[in-house]
């Protein structure tokens, strides 16, 4: 556009219109969540990774609840700890992330493998303002989730479910369920000749 006619559009108030900002965004954390947070990640990580032991008692300091005999390895990745609800016996390798922005319940002598992601948030992308979604994850008692494998949010697992190394569940599956492949699905071991 030439200098004049900017001049003329400026004049005449006709010309490109301007778009609207977008909508303000806002935290969905208060600021005590925001404070227990920063030391989740300074204070806590630095505990974490000194005394193995007390990965457990650390989780439960910060809201979480763990039940009894529970394994956590290190490096692992836990958003908000007291999002984590897990039952008697569970197994956490090394690296995995457990990203409960919600809730995330893991029953009993359930196994999460190395560098698996459980990840219990998203934003709406329908809204503007992309507003976090904090839909919880459930994964059922005697569950195992292989090695690199990805839980989208609002993924319940039945009992005895068995996720493959690097699947990626995006649906909810029921009791004794065998999933594999991206997107995830239903299988039968069996009649592919593996031993369940």
């Amino acid at each position: 556009m030439t200098p004049n006619a900017t001049q003329a559009h400026a004049a005449t108030g006709t010309g490109p219109t301007q778009a609207a900002p977008p909508p303000a965004r806002r935290s969905v954390w208060t600021p005590r969540q925001k404070l227990v947070r920063a030391v989740w990640g300074t204070v806590g990580r630095l505990v974490w990774e000194l005394l193995p032991g007390a990965r457990p008692s650390l989780i439960r300091l910060f809201g979480g609840r763990v039940g009894r005999d529970c394994s956590f390895g290190s490096g692992i990745d836990i958003a908000i700890p007291w999002n984590i609800r897990c039952g008697d016996r569970v197994n956490v390798a090394d690296r995995v992330i457990l990203y409960g922005l919600g809730p995330i319940t893991i029953g009993d002598g359930a196994v999460i493998d190395y560098r698996a992601h459980v990840c219990a948030g998203t934003h709406d992308m329908t809204d503007s303002r992309f507003p976090l979604l904090k839909p919880p994850i459930t994964i059922g008692r005697e569950c195992f989730i292989g090695l690199d494998a990805y839980l989208g949010p609002g993924i319940e697992l039945g009992d005895r479910c068995r996720v493959l190394p690097r699947a990626s569940v995006y649906k909810s599956a029921p009791a004794d369920t065998w999933l594999r492949g991206n997107p995830a699905r239903p299988f039968d071991p069996a009649a592919e000749g593996d031993t369940p």
